[in-house]
C-alpha cells in the first residue's frame, strides 16, 4: 500500500544475447555457473546478467493454470563475495530490473563490490509483463473525491477501474498478482540457483515482500534489512488511517519550519498553514482557473482540490520536495498559482503542454492496484455497498486528517470495484529469527509512517532499529553515514550495531530558496536579476526530467519561453522574451556545466527589456562560489559590484 512515486528511472530491457564476459569474483563463480545453466544472458544496455524463469501462473494452486515468465537480473560482486542480496524495490508496481542500475549507483560502492545482488520484475511490472494505465490514473488523480458526494465518488471510481483494466495489457495475470504469488516466484529462483541463504533488502513495499518471504521461507534467510517499513499486521483501513494522520503531522512540521525561517515567513506574509488553508477553502468551492503559460502563449487550466492534496502529499517524501512545495505555496499566496500547477503536473506525470499521461518510468499503475487489491481485500461482497461504507467512515473521521481526506480513500475505493480481489485477512506476522533484522525508518516518512517501523521492531527477534529524524521516505543509499555505514558494517564486516536502537538527524527541509525579485524595486539591481534567472532555472519541475538531446520548451510564468537541452557537459538554455517576473523579459542564453567536482558553473549572456533594459554577462562558479558580472544596464556599464566598506 506504500506509494511508489520515488520509483527509479533507469530502463533496462531483457534480450537474449551472447553471455557477458565474467567480471565476477571467484566466490561468485558458483552462482554464475548456476545462472548459465538457466540460460543467462546480458541484460540489454546493462552490465548485469539476466535470466528468465517460467513459473506456474498460479503458484498457490495444486493444479497450475498456465505459466508466466519472470525476469531476474544479477550483479556479481567485484571482490570475493560475502553473500547474496535480494534487492526488493518499492511500489507495489515498480520494476526491479529497471531500477537496478540506479539502485546500485545510489548505494555505497562497497555493497556492489562485496555482494552478489539480485533484482526481479514482479508480476505486472517490467517490459515483459507490464500492466499500466497512466491515462485512466491521470483522470482519477486529478479529480476531487468529495466525501459529501458519495455517488459522484463512486461513479468516478467505477470509471477509473473500468478504464484502467481496459487500458492495460496482460489482463490474464490479474488474479495472480498478489505478494503471496511473488514470494514463491523468488523462492523458485533461489532453489534454481542452489538454494543459498540470502540477505533481503526491501524498500517501501519491498519491506512487505521481504517480511512475507521471510515468514514463508525462514531457512532461506541470512539477514533482513527493512527500509521504510510496512506493518503487515495493518489492514487497508488501519494503514490508510496511519498514513493520513502521519501526513497531517509532517505537513504541520513543514509549515512550522517555514514559519521559523525569516526568508520563508517573509515570502508567505502570514503563517504557512494559514496560506495553505486559505487556498484549500477556495478550492473547496470549486476548481480555480489559472492562466497557464505554454511556449506559444497562455491557456486556461484548472487547479483542483484533489491536485493540491496530491501535490502536498508527494512533497512530504523528502527534504527537497518539501522545500519546493513551500516555495510554490508562497507564490500561490501572492497570487501566482502557476508554480503549484507545475508541481501538480510533475507529480501526476503529465505533459504540461498537452496534459498527456506520460506514466512513471519503471512504475506500473495497473500492477500497483492489482497487487494492492489482492493484498488488502476488504470485507464485503457488494462493491457499491463497500465503497459507500468506506466513504461514510472517512466522513466521520475527517477531523483527524482535514488536509488529506482523499488520501484516506483514494486507494481503497478502486479495490472495492477491482475485478480480481484477494482473500480478506492479514498474512502471518513477521517476527524475525536468529538472523539479524534491521529496521530503517524516518520519523518524517509520509508513505510508511514511523509507527509502522516501531510496530515491526517491537515484535522481531534479534532486531536493530535506526531512525532518521527529519529524513525522507527510504533512508539508505542517500550518501549518509547513518544508516549506511552501520548497515554495511553488519552485512559485510559482521559488525553488530552498537545498540539495538539508534537515531540520526537530517534537515526536515532543504534550505529555503526565497522568491526572486519579489519587490519590483529589486529589478533595478542587475546582479539580483542575473541571480534570479539562475535560481529560477532550478525551480522548473519540467527540467527535472532527463531532457535528452532534443530541446524541450516551457512557458515562462508571465509569457515567453525557455528552451533547454542536455549537452555532454551539462545543459544549455535559450530564453525567448521569457517573463520570469511581470514587466521584465529575458532573451539570450545560459550554459550550465556539471562535468566534475572541479568544473561546475553557469554562464548567462542575456538581454533584459521592459521596465529595465540592458545586457548581462554573468558567471557563477559552483565550486568556488565566486560570482562575476559585466555588460550594461539602464545605460550604465557594469562591473562586478563591490561590497560597501564597513
Amino acid at each position: 500500500m506504500a506509494s511508489a512515486l520515488s520509483a527509479a528511472a533507469a530502463l533496462l530491457f531483457l534480450t537474449a544475447s551472447t553471455p557477458p564476459k565474467s567480471t565476477s569474483s571467484p566466490s561468485s563463480n558458483k552462482l554464475e555457473a548456476a545462472l548459465d545453466k538457466l540460460g543467462a544472458h546480458r541484460c540489454k544496455d546493462s552490465k548485469l546478467t539476466c535470466v528468465t524463469l517460467t513459473m506456474p501462473l498460479d503458484q498457490l494452486g495444486n493444479d497450475p493454470k498456465g505459466h508466466v515468465d519472470i525476469d531476474f537480473a544479477v550483479h556479481f560482486a567485484e571482490k570475493p563475495s560475502k553473500g547474496l542480496l535480494i534487492y526488493l524495490v518499492g511500489g507495489p508496481g515498480s520494476s526491479g530490473l529497471e531500477a537496478a542500475e540506479d539502485s546500485l549507483s545510489d548505494h555505497e560502492s562497497r555493497l556492489g563490490q562485496e555482494m552478489d545482488i539480485v533484482f526481479l520484475d514482479q508480476r505486472g511490472t517490467g517490459d515483459r509483463n507490464a500492466m499500466d494505465c497512466p491515462k485512466a490514473s491521470a483522470v482519477y488523480d486529478m479529480a476531487t473525491i468529495d466525501l459529501d458526494k458519495p455517488d459522484d465518488a463512486i461513479d468516478l471510481t467505477k470509471t477509473f477501474v473500468a478504464g484502467c483494466v481496459k487500458e492495460m495489457k496482460h489482463g490474464d495475470l490479474l488474479p495472480y498478482l498478489g505478494t503471496e504469488q511473488a514470494i514463491r516466484d523468488l523462492e523458485t529462483f533461489r532453489q534454481a540457483i542452489g538454494a543459498p541463504k540470502v540477505w533481503l533488502y526491501g524498500e517501501s513495499y519491498g519491506t512487505q515482500f521481504a517480511q512475507q518471504y521471510a515468514v514463508a521461507f525462514p531457512d532461506a534467510i541470512a539477514g533482513v534489512i527493512l527500509d521504510g517499513v510496512i506493518d503487515t499486521n495493518l489492514d487497508s483501513q488501519g494503514y490508510s488511517a496511519e498514513d493520513s494522520r502521519t501526513a497531517e503531522s509532517i505537513l504541520a512540521r513543514v509549515f512550522a519550519a517555514c514559519d521559523e525561517k525569516a526568508s520563508c515567513h517573509g515570502d508567505m506574509t502570514k503563517p504557512a498553514a494559514a496560506v495553505y488553508d486559505e487556498l484549500l477553502a477556495r478550492l473547496a468551492k470549486g476548481p480555480i482557473t489559472v492562466d497557464y503559460p505554454l511556449p506559444d502563449g497562455p491557456t486556461s487550466r484548472q487547479l483542483t482540490h484533489g491536485m493540491l492534496e496530491g501535490a502536498a502529499f508527494s512533497a512530504l517524501y523528502g527534504p527537497g520536495d518539501r522545500r519546493d512545495f513551500v516555495r510554490a505555496l508562497a507564490a500561490a499566496g501572492r497570487g501566482n498559482l502557476v508554480p503549484m500547477l507545475r508541481l501538480a503536473y510533475y507529480n501526476l506525470a503529465l505533459d504540461p503542454e498537452t496534459l498527456e499521461a506520460l506514466g512513471y518510468s519503471g512504475f506500473y499503475l495497473g500492477a500497483y492496484y492489482g497487487i494492492s487489491c489482492q493484498d488488502y481485500a476488504e470485507q464485503g461482497s457488494d462493491p457499491t455497498a463497500l465503497a459507500k461504507s468506506i466513504l461514510a467512515e472517512a466522513k466521520t473521521r475527517s477531523s483527524e486528517f482535514p488536509h488529506f481526506p482523499q488520501l484516506y480513500v483514494s486507494d481503497r475505493l478502486p479495490c472495492a470495484f477491482w475485478p480480481a480481489k484477494g482473500k480478506v485477512g492479514r498474512p502471518k506476522p513477521f517476527i524475525g529469527g536468529s538472523y539479524p533484522t534491521v529496521i530503517l525508518n524516518s520519523d518524517a516518512d509520509p508513505a510508511t509512517p514511523i509507527s509502522n517501523g516501531y510496530a515491526v521492531f517491537d515484535r522481531v527477534k534479534n532486531g536493530y532499529m535506526i531512525t532518521m529524524q527529519g529524513g525522507p521516505h527510504v533512508i539508505m543509499g542517500r550518501d549518509e553515514g547513518c544508516p549506511d555505514k552501520i548497515v554495511l558494517g553488519l552485512m559485510l564486516d559482521d559488525q553488530t550495531p552498537i545498540a539495538h536502537e539508534q537515531i540520526c538527524d537530517t534537515a526536515l527541509t532543504r534550505s529555503y530558496v526565497p522568491l526572486t525579485l519579489r519587490d519590483p524595486a529589486d529589478a533595478k539591481d542587475p546582479l539580483k536579476v542575473a541571480r534570479g534567472v539562475e535560481v529560477e532555472l532550478e525551480r522548473f519541475p519540467e527540467f527535472f526530467w532527463d531532457l535528452g538531446s532534443d530541446p524541450v520548451s516551457i512557458g515562462c510564468d508571465h509569457g515567453g519561453k525557455i528552451e533547454a537541452r542536455e549537452t555532454k557537459t551539462g545543459r544549455e538554455y535559450r530564453f525567448q522574451n521569457c517573463a520570469l517576473w511581470a514587466g521584465l523579459r529575458i532573451s539570450g542564453t545560459a550554459s550550465a556545466h556539471q562535468e566534475s567536482d572541479d568544473s561546475d558553473d553557469i554562464t548567462l549572456a542575456i538581454d533584459v527589456t521592459g521596465s529595465h533594459e540592458g545586457h548581462l554577462n554573468y558567471h557563477h562558479d559552483w565550486v568556488t562560489q565566486a560570482t562575476s558580472l559585466g555588460g550594461e544596464y539602464d545605460g550604465k556599464d557594469l562591473t562586478t559590484p563591490r561590497p560597501p566598506a564597513r
